[in-house]
């Protein structure tokens, strides 16, 4: 199991918008697999879907992840703003059924969801070395500088050191 196709990770966050209206950030699940990051917003809509190789990371000092693809860039961030809106019942049982923390819920980031697809995720990051030890951190809610970059590296995406 070493090919990046192998890698399935589901997380939810909070994207930023493109114009500087912080106090309300928008929930997505963030889904790599199939070699592919794929990212749906609260309404079903796809914002991103597209092969690994293609898109460009970007981790700042603030907890942001950035994410570049054909001149489109997805700020993601675990955190909500005051008047983001909840995930939804849909985004819930998705990010529960991958046993990934739904953010906002109580426990989101330390807890909530079952185990069961954490398991799946991390064993089958196992094969793909340093990608496994991220993938660890992820449950957790450690830092995204922490967790994401050697999936995605993993994944073919490239991954810029410092934002």
């Amino acid at each position: 199991m070493s090919d990046p196709g192998d890698i399935a990770v589901t997380q939810g966050f909070y994207l930023r918008p493109r114009y500087r209206n912080y106090l309300v950030l928008r929930p997505v699940v963030l889904t790599v697999a199939d070699g592919r990051l794929r990212i749906v917003d609260h309404k079903e809509r796809v914002q991103l879907d597209a092969p690994g190789p293609e898109v460009s990371a970007r981790f700042s000092r603030f907890g942001l992840m950035h994410l570049t693809h054909g001149g489109r860039r997805f700020a993601l961030q675990r955190q909500g703003a005051n008047w983001s809106p909840n995930f939804t019942s849909r985004q819930v049982e998705q990010l529960k059924g991958a046993g990934m923390p739904v953010p906002g819920l109580a426990g989101g980031m330390s807890g909530g969801g079952g185990a069961d697809g954490l398991v799946d995720a991390l064993a089958g990051l196992a094969a793909l070395g340093e990608a496994a030890d991220a993938a660890a951190s992820l449950r957790s809610g450690g830092p995204l500088r922490r967790s994401w970059p050697a999936i995605l590296r993993a994944l073919g995406c490239r991954v810029e050191s410092r934002g």
